[in-house]
């Protein structure tokens, strides 16, 4: 996510580009797969380091240039009327330091290319800062018991189920033996004591072993 001083440029509708001005960060993760995961979280907290640091850099050179003037005292009429000339005699003109943000924008052009309208988010201190503390959110969500039931969708329960050739792991009971058998999607570990909605923690199961699985965990 980093790409210094490089715009990453995302085409999409008009729509895209107003939502994006309106919620930056949720078309950020959206658009660029910036994924609420430890790794991701790793790099943007890595990358809000490194900027300030380099902002740091930056204000610490400005002190100086202003440290040094202040040292000399030259009068108000030669600061007002001479103060570049001043500088570069006394060898204290510091170079236009800008830190290279990384810039993310959203851009919509016409089909005839006669207009275009585009949202742009600059990863500046702020900017990561609020982009952690989602992150952070969501993992902390991921990992909690109502974020793992949340990760149960359909889709994810049909999977193992056909996986799992339709067939309970425990008892060998299948669809093929009993066409209205009713299959359901279990943890093994239980989400209550930590486990998770992760397919080698999922198995295919009936509903008589699933029930049975249930009385004796509790």
């Amino acid at each position: 996510i980093a790409n210094y001083g490089s715009p990453n440029v995302h085409n999409c509708s008009l729509q895209v580009v107003r939502n994006a001005s309106a919620n930056p960060l949720k078309y950020l993760m959206k658009y660029f797969d910036v994924e609420a995961t430890e790794a991701a979280l790793a790099d943007v907290e890595f990358l809000g380091e490194q900027i300030s640091r380099l902002e740091e850099a930056i204000r610490n050179l400005e002190l100086r240039k202003t440290d040094m003037k202040v040292a000399i005292d030259p009068p108000e009429f030669v600061l007002k009327h001479f103060e570049h000339e001043l500088i570069g005699e006394l060898g204290i003109e510091l170079p236009k330091v800008a830190v290279p943000y990384p810039e993310y924008t959203f851009e919509y052009v016409s089909a005839g290319g006669n207009s275009s309208q585009h949202a742009t988010i600059v990863l500046n201190t702020p900017t990561i800062d609020a982009l952690i503390e989602r992150l952070s959110a969501r993992i902390k969500f991921k990992k909690s018991a109502a974020g793992q039931r949340a990760l149960m969708t359909a889709g994810l329960r049909n999977f193992i189920k056909k996986r799992d050739g339709h067939e309970c792991q425990i008892c060998a009971l299948s669809i093929a033996d009993e066409p209205n058998l009713l299959l359901e999607v279990d943890h093994i570990v239980p989400v209550s004591k930590g486990g998770l909605s992760t397919e080698s923690n999922l198995q295919t199961l009936c509903w008589r072993c699933n029930r049975s699985k249930a009385d004796k965990i509790l």
